[in-house]
C-alpha cells in the first residue's frame, strides 16, 4: 500500500485546486477519477472573479457580457456580466493536467470503494493506498460523505443539448423562467459559438411531472424561442446539483469535503465552479499549513474560513430556495415574485 500525504477523491475543479495545490509546495498527493476523464453536463459559465486563470489548454467557447432573464410572459430584465462560457470537459481535463505537472499521482477509472478502518487511506478499484488528510471532492452524490455516514443532499436533476445551426443572442446567456419547461428551477442557453449553443434546464424533484428529458425536449419544441432551437442534436447529458446549501459539517476529523460534495453550489442559479475553486484554494493552503506544522487539528480552520467566505450568500439563496419550494413556482407566482427570487434583480438582495 503505498503512503501519501494527501488522497484527494474527484478530479473536478475542485479537487484538482487542492491537489495541485499541496503538490507545488512538495507534498505526495494521489487523486482518484471514478471516470475515464472529466465529464459535467454542467453549460461552462465563468465568472471573471474565479480564482485562477483560465487555464492555456482550456477552450473557451463564447464571451458573455450580458444576461438576459425572462418572466413567464417572456417580458425580459438585461443585467451586464463579464464571463466565458468554456467546454466544460477541456477545463476540468486542463486543471487536472496542472495539477498532475506539479506532481500528483492522478488515477483515472478508479473509484473510491471504502475508507480504511482506521481512517488514515482509502480502497479504491484497483488498489489501496493511505493518506495522512483525505479529501472529498466526488460530487452532490460523494461516496466520501456517504462513507462518513452523511445525509444525501437535496438535488435539482438537469439535462442539457449542445445545439448546432441555430440562432443565438450574441455574447448573452439567457435564462427562462418558466413553469411549464423548468419547475422549481430555470432553463438556459449559454451560446457556445456564433450558430452553437448549450441548452438546459433543471428540475427540483418535488416539482416536476415528467422527466426532466421530456421537459427539455418540450422547451426545445414547444416553448416561445422553439423556432430559434432547430438545430441539430449533437450532445445530451444530464447531471444533479446540490440545492440544500452547505452541509452542517464538511470538516470530520482528517477528512475534508470541498466543492458539490459540500454543498457550495447556490441553491437557486446552481452556479458552483467560482466556489468550488474558491474553497479548493482554501482546503490546499489548510492542508500545506497542518502538514508542515504536523497539526491535523488546523484542518478545522478551512471550514470555519469556507464558512466566513460562502455562508451568507449561500444561506441568502437557500431562503429563496425555501420560498420557492414552499410556495411552488406556477406561471402566475413566478410573473409577479421572480425579482426577489433572481440575482440579478435588486428585489433580490433586499
Amino acid at each position: 500500500m503505498t503512503d501519501y500525504d494527501l488522497i484527494v477523491v474527484g478530479a473536478g475543479p475542485a479537487g484538482s485546486t487542492v491537489a495541485k495545490t499541496a503538490a507545488k509546495a512538495g507534498y505526495s498527493v494521489l487523486m482518484l477519477e471514478k471516470k475515464a476523464s472529466c465529464i459535467s453536463p454542467c453549460a461552462g459559465y465563468v465568472g471573471n472573479t474565479i480564482n485562477t486563470e483560465l487555464p492555456e489548454n482550456c477552450t473557451v467557447q463564447s464571451r458573455i457580457t450580458r444576461m438576459r432573464t425572462y418572466f413567464p410572459d417572456m417580458t425580459f430584465h438585461d443585467f451586464p456580466l463579464n464571463g466565458f462560457v468554456v467546454d466544460r470537459p477541456s477545463f476540468d481535463m486542463a486543471l487536472a493536467e496542472e495539477a498532475r505537472n506539479s506532481g500528483v499521482d492522478i488515477r483515472w477509472d478508479s473509484p473510491l470503494t471504502d475508507l480504511t478502518p482506521d481512517g488514515d487511506g482509502v480502497m479504491f478499484r484497483g488498489g489501496e493506498a493511505s493518506g495522512k488528510i483525505i479529501v472529498g471532492a466526488d460530487g452532490v452524490f460523494s461516496k466520501t460523505a456517504s462513507l462518513l455516514g452523511l445525509s444525501r443532499q437535496d438535488i435539482a436533476v438537469c439535462a442539457q443539448y449542445h445545439l448546432k445551426g441555430i440562432e443565438t443572442l450574441e455574447n448573452t446567456s439567457e435564462i427562462f423562467f418558466n413553469a411549464d419547461y423548468a419547475p422549481g428551477a430555470y432553463a438556459w442557453i449559454y451560446p457556445s459559438g456564433p450558430d452553437s449553443a448549450k441548452v438546459g434546464l433543471g428540475i427540483t424533484i418535488t416539482s416536476g411531472s415528467r422527466s426532466v428529458h421530456d421537459y427539455l425536449d418540450a422547451f426545445i419544441s414547444e416553448s416561445e424561442v422553439a423556432n430559434r432551437l432547430g438545430g441539430e442534436k449533437t450532445e445530451y447529458m444530464t447531471g444533479a446539483l446540490p440545492v440544500g446549501g452547505l452541509r452542517e459539517n464538511f470538516c470530520i476529523g482528517n477528512v475534508m469535503l470541498v466543492g458539490d460534495s459540500a454543498g457550495m453550489a447556490d441553491p437557486i442559479t446552481g452556479a458552483g465552479i467560482n466556489n468550488a475553486i474558491l474553497a479548493g484554494e482554501v482546503a490546499g493552503k489548510t492542508i500545506v499549513n497542518a502538514l508542515e506544522n504536523d497539526d491535523l487539528t488546523l484542518l478545522a480552520r478551512y471550514e470555519r474560513k469556507v464558512r466566513r467566505l460562502l455562508e451568507r450568500p449561500l444561506t441568502r439563496s437557500l431562503e429563496k430556495r425555501g420560498w420557492m419550494d414552499t410556495l411552488g413556482t406556477p406561471n402566475e407566482v413566478l410573473q409577479e415574485r421572480l425579482p426577489e427570487l433572481w440575482v440579478t434583480f435588486k428585489e433580490y438582495w433586499g
